[in-house]
């Protein structure tokens, strides 16, 4: 709560100096420019269920993507709570419900994690060295991060760790390990996830900077790289400050802290409604599901 608090009070400071600027550019985003922005950033939403979804059905349990959707988008609304465990258990009580079993609904989030933030890694590194001069020596050391996660997530030995880790904690092993074809599909589906919300930034980028093949490449790399830092950054609740520190200075190569600054805050916004919408979603599904059981109920009760 410190550290929240103390990245709001930094947040303040600077959009009070740099509030008449802000203003300005915040004026230029048009509505259809910030719809297409939206929709992106829901798109991308869609693709990290898509890389769950595979990854539990790599592991043993095929959801349809109506059940995937409602005990996805409800739990990861709990990531706006403090600490990193709580989407986690919250995607094992609903996943319970639906005949997941807990411990594999557990390897099956960590996973999936994890395979967002090895391609948000291998994103970053791709494009970030070519968006600016001098972005490379800036950027290198995730040329080295990448690889150490490609090779821990290589499936014969990542079932191996699985196994060690499951049978420290005193749960039953996996019976059905990952597959290359299974990490296959997960990572396609999270590479697109990266291009859909690099284009949400793209949107707005464009609307205040103007379109060219180096602001797509920092907003692509951007939003990848500020992502997997806020996801790492356990104590900030879904990485709040963190991903916009981030944003922020990898933007500011292409433009100036006032513009980078309103894109930031506006992709933040945008991302929080998307996950509220996609919850909201969920939660509709969750209760036309209670209401054909009811109708159902009453039917049987009547004949």
């Amino acid at each position: 709560m410190l550290f929240v608090a103390l990245m709001l009070a930094l947040l303040s400071v600077a959009l009070i100096h740099e509030w008449p600027t802000l203003r300005r550019e915040a004026r230029a985003l048009s509505a259809p420019v910030v719809g297409i922005a939206f929709g992106a950033s829901l798109s991308g939403l869609v693709c990290s269920l898509m890389v769950w979804r595979s990854v539990l059905a790599d592991l043993g349990s095929r959801l349809s993507i109506g059940d995937a959707w409602r005990i996805m988008f409800i739990g990861q609304l709990a990531k706006y709570v403090p600490g990193s465990v709580w989407p986690v258990l919250g995607q094992m009580e609903l996943g319970a419900r639906r005949g997941v079993p807990r411990s594999r609904s557990a390897v099956s989030v960590l996973l999936s994690s994890a395979i967002m933030i090895v391609t948000g890694g291998l994103v970053a590194a791709v494009s970030l060295p070519f968006a600016a001069p001098g972005s490379a020596r800036r950027y290198l050391w995730i040329l080295f991060v990448v690889p150490v996660g490609l090779a821990l997530l290589s499936p014969p030995l990542l079932n191996r760790m699985l196994n060690l880790t499951l049978r420290l904690l005193r749960r039953p092993a996996i019976q059905q390990g990952v597959t290359v074809r299974g990490l296959a599909i997960s990572a396609c589906w999270a590479l697109l996830g990266w291009i859909l919300n690099g284009a949400m930034v793209y949107a707005l980028m464009g609307r205040l900077v103007g379109h060219g093949a180096r602001v797509s490449l920092v907003s692509i790399g951007g939003y990848a790289l500020s992502w997997v830092a806020g996801f790492l950054a356990v104590f900030a609740p879904a990485g709040a400050g963190v991903r916009e520190a981030v944003m922020l200075a990898v933007l500011s190569t292409q433009t100036s802290t006032s513009v980078a600054l309103v894109v930031a805050l506006v992709s933040r916004a945008l991302s929080v409604v998307a996950d509220a919408t996609a919850g909201g979603v969920g939660a509709a599904l969750v209760g036309r599901r209670q209401l054909r059981a009811f109708r159902a109920r009453r039917s049987a009760d009547a004949a």
